[in-house]
Formats: structure tokens, C-alpha cells, sequence
């Protein structure tokens, strides 16, 4: 989540990809293994495309260049979803605030790694 360590990928976007890869958003990136950094990388990707082929995400009154909105937000499975169940699980997400973003996360699916 600290966009001083990565930048460019949108907080809908590293919060679905985190829950994707079952990555506590707490969890340090040096705390991370090999494994799970090449669950991330392939999660922020499938993410992102998932996304642009969707059109993006329309919370509010976000237009694409058609004059569509993007409908990525129909999939997302934990942004947005604090104190619903979890898709996995069924338990309730959480949310927290980190490096002033906001995430949403699962405390049975994301498990974090020190």
C-alpha cells in the first residue's frame, strides 16, 4: 500500500489484487517470500486487465472516452465491501487506513506475514 515502494496501481486496485494474492495489507513488503511476491505480480496484472477490459472503475461519475462508465466495479470482491462477508470465507471484511488509502481486507483469507 506504500506508494513509496510501489507506484501506479490505484487503491481499488492493490486492495483486490492483495486479497487475490491472500496478502495482509499490514504485511511488510521485505516480510514478503519469493512465492508471494509472484502472487502479487500475477494478481496486480489479472487485476488490471480484468479492469481495462471492463472499462475501468465507475464509483461515482467517472466516463470513458465513449461516454461509458467502466463496470470493474461489479467484480470487486472486497473494495468498497468493509463489514460484508468475505466471498471466500464468508466472514466479515475489515477496513483500515495505511499510508493515508484506505483498504478493505479479510482477517481469515489475508493472513500477515512479519
Amino acid at each position: 500500500m506504500d506508494q513509496q515502494i510501489v507506484v501506479g496501481v490505484g487503491n481499488i486496485y492493490i486492495t483486490e489484487a492483495l486479497f487475490m494474492a491472500r496478502i495482509h495489507p499490514l504485511t511488510p513488503a521485505n516480510a514478503l517470500s519469493s512465492s508471494s511476491l509472484s502472487q502479487l505480480v500475477s494478481a496486480i496484472k489479472q487485476i488490471l486487465r480484468r479492469a481495462i477490459a471492463q472499462g475501468g472503475t465507475t464509483l461515482k461519475d467517472f466516463l470513458n472516452t465513449q461516454g461509458k462508465p467502466g463496470y470493474f466495479k461489479q467484480s470487486l470482491q472486497v473494495y468498497g465491501r468493509s463489514g460484508q462477508p468475505c466471498q471466500r470465507c464468508q466472514k466479515p471484511l475489515n477496513v483500515l487506513s495505511l499510508c493515508q488509502r484506505t483498504t478493505v481486507y479479510c482477517q481469515v483469507c489475508q493472513v500477515k506475514s512479519e
